[in-house]
């Protein structure tokens, strides 16, 4: 009993329960803010690869009506999809990551997808508004179509670096 009484006395509170305790909540924070980080570094990543994927669909669909157009041999489309629907699904993507892009992506990329998304709904406008389906007007547009894609394929590479530290 009195090894007991002892051992009971000797406990110190502060050294034996409090210093582990406040180990294991800082362990438990240092950890998840990790995790955190982490997370947010993977969905900007794959924000960045959509991205990415729709400018070079945009690209190869501008290389695919002009190979058509002059009957030349092309690498074709995957799924079944025509050109036509791989380049509605690319503006897609531009278009919702200019809505809701600011949530994982910088402002500045953004930026330079609204510029792109603008130029080409004003490219297609003239289209329209040429009102000639001759098969120079479409591939006029389509190169329009890629070098736009081009210009703005540089700067928002670049800025992807810089914002995941590649």
């Amino acid at each position: 009993m009195h090894e007991l009484t002892t051992a009971l006395l000797s406990i110190n509170p502060f050294k034996d329960l409090l210093v582990p305790a406040l180990a294991a909540l800082a362990g438990l924070w240092l950890a998840t803010r990790k995790f955190r980080k982490e997370r947010i570094w993977q969905e900007k990543y794959e924000a960045y690869q959509r991205v990415l994927t729709a400018l070079e669909a945009m690209r190869f669909w501008a290389e695919e009506v002009s190979a058509a157009t002059y009957a030349l041999p092309s690498i074709g489309w995957f799924d079944g999809k025509t050109a036509g629907q791989f380049f509605a699904e690319a503006k897609r993507e531009i278009s919702k990551q200019c809505s809701i892009g600011t949530l994982l992506l910088p402002h500045n990329v953004v930026k330079e997808l609204e510029e792109l998304q603008s130029q080409v709904f004003d490219a297609e406008y003239k289209l329209s508004e040429d009102c000639s389906d001759d098969q120079g007007s479409i591939v006029k547009h389509a190169y329009k179509i890629r070098d736009l894609v081009d210009s703005h394929l540089a700067t928002i590479v670049k800025l992807a670096r810089a914002d995941l530290g590649a």
